[in-house]
């Protein structure tokens, strides 16, 4: 299989990855959830450079997640805000500060806690669950070929995945041949 650029890839995480992936990314959104909209104060609660900042929101900004607007209703001054797109990237930022408070922190070192703000209440792990709640873990969980699944530069991938499950391999769509040939056209699917 060829190397691909992540941003090339047809795999969603490492597609999300190649935009979120440096640690400047998930940082300037936290910034936001905390209510920085300024590009002063992102450069001051960060310590990032000025140019580096710059671009880091520009690329967030073109990729739809941030979006800027007047920061006063006459004022030219813009400052950021999250789109929907962005918005939906609260529970990777939650279950991210989780991880990090279990096994980087102590109790005593914990910076921040993420509480409802009708009861105050500390939320609990963020975990996959199913329809009726139960949180599932790794071995209750798996996963099926997608519609993408087809195409010819993941057919192979996931016939790989398929052939080292430990459990019953699934049939594998094979390769659409429409596919195959509207892809040689694009230079991205």
């Amino acid at each position: 299989m060829p190397r691909l650029k992540p941003n090339e890839s047809l795999c969603s995480a490492a597609r999300a990855l190649a935009l979120l992936g440096d640690r400047w990314a998930l940082l300037l959104i936290r910034e936001v959830v905390f209510g920085t909209r300024r590009f002063d104060d992102f450069a001051a609660h960060l310590g990032i450079a000025r140019n580096v900042l710059s671009a880091r929101l520009a690329k967030l900004v073109e990729a739809g997640i941030l979006v800027q607007e007047p920061l006063q209703a006459k004022g030219r001054r813009q400052g950021y805000q999250l789109t929907e797109m962005g918005e939906d990237l609260l529970p990777v930022l939650i279950s991210l500060m989780q991880w990090g408070d279990r096994w980087l922190q102590t109790p005593d070192t914990i910076p921040t806690r993420v509480v409802e703000r009708s009861t105050g209440q500390e939320l609990p792990p963020l975990r996959p669950r199913n329809a009726a709640g139960k949180a599932l873990g790794r071995h209750e969980l798996d996963w099926a070929p997608g519609p993408g699944a087809s195409h010819p530069r993941i057919a192979p991938l996931f016939a790989a995945y398929e052939a080292q499950r430990r459990i019953t391999p699934r049939p594998v769509p094979a390769a659409s041949p429409a596919i195959r040939q509207t892809s040689k056209k694009a230079t991205t699917p």
